[in-house]
């Protein structure tokens, strides 16, 4: 069996093993010393090879049982690749009919991407996403990738949209800011690609603050006025003058209940771990299961201006 390059017996045996029920993966490659074109190339089952071992605390499963089965390449001196050794035999069960659940065999094309990030921004969930998608493509298993991948691609998309050279800049700052008054505290978080998310900050003063004035306050991403019209997430107290005082702030990629949590065990971290004994939001109900989550103790109540506010929206229909 012979193949114009080894991008074609990749996709061959890949195929295969679709029709089988494994999934493949390229394990090894081999250049030549003299002209320095690849010459070798080994495909193999993705359980090909034996086990690492790992002193991780979590380490990572390991699916890698040495299973042989594999195909072998090598390129002739006419630039055509030919099949020089091929194992058929597994050690381990064969699942065709759940093929479609290999990580290697599951892909978000451009098409599907556009329609996700049109379904989610106009508030659909990921569940309701991947439901729509099954009955477009007639059934969960031609549907080319899972919810997982879903929730992951939007997770990607999830980052805060700052132009070029601002995360940087704010770290500067930040970190500048630290140095002369280590009180400052920040956080930011990062995805797996090391991009920024969400930041969060407070000043010495509001640390300070917070132990005095710290047992109600007030939490609203109501107003998105900034230049990159992301959610400003203020912690608002108030003083024995009753006059507001700022006790940390954030800039957010959404207002998921992810994102809410992660601001609120970060928060609450910078105040020493004490809770608040109340505290006051919209009701939007991310929010309200992120509080629930993180301040379980706490007395949670809805803004008076925006129930007001709501009950003069609906009044306007009658």
């Amino acid at each position: 069996m012979e193949f114009h390059s080894d991008n074609k017996a990749y996709e061959f045996y890949s195929e295969y093993a679709k029709q089988k029920g494994f999934a493949a993966s390229k394990v090894s490659c081999r250049r030549s010393k003299t002209s320095g074109e690849w010459i070798d190339t080994k495909f193999a089952c993705t359980r090909y090879g034996k086990k690492r071992k790992s002193d991780a605390i979590n380490p990572r499963p390991c699916l890698k049982i040495d299973c042989k089965a594999s195909l072998e390449v090598k390129r002739r001196y006419d630039g055509k690749w030919f099949v020089c050794n091929f194992v058929r035999e597994h050690n381990h069960d064969l699942y065709p009919e759940h093929i479609h659940y290999f990580p290697s065999n599951r892909r978000i094309n451009s098409a599907d991407k556009y329609n996700i990030n049109a379904l989610h921004s106009v508030g659909v969930k990921p569940s309701k996403i991947f439901a729509a998608m099954a009955k477009q493509y007639g059934g969960y298993e031609k549907i080319g990738f899972l919810e997982k991948d879903i929730r992951n691609h939007l997770d990607k998309e999830r980052r805060l949209a700052l132009e070029s050279g601002d995360a940087k800049a704010m770290l500067e700052l930040f970190t500048r800011m630290q140095e002369e008054n280590p009180n400052f505290f920040y956080a930011m978080d990062l995805d797996e690609e090391q991009r920024l998310v969400n930041v969060f900050w407070v000043d010495a003063k509001g640390r300070e603050d917070y132990k005095i004035f710290g047992d109600a306050i007030s939490f609203d991403t109501t107003y998105i006025t900034n230049k990159y019209k992301m959610p400003f997430a203020p912690f608002i107290g108030v003083n024995n003058h009753s006059q507001s005082t700022l006790l940390g702030c954030a800039l957010l990629a959404d207002e998921t209940t992810c994102t809410f949590v992660w601001l609120m065990k970060t928060w609450i971290r910078a105040m020493g771990g004490k809770a608040p004994s109340a505290i006051l939001t919209d009701q939007d109900q991310a929010m309200k299961a992120a509080i629930a989550e993180v301040f379980p103790n706490a007395r949670h109540r809805f803004c008076l201006w925006h129930i007001l506010r709501k009950i003069l929206k609906s009044l306007v229909k009658f």
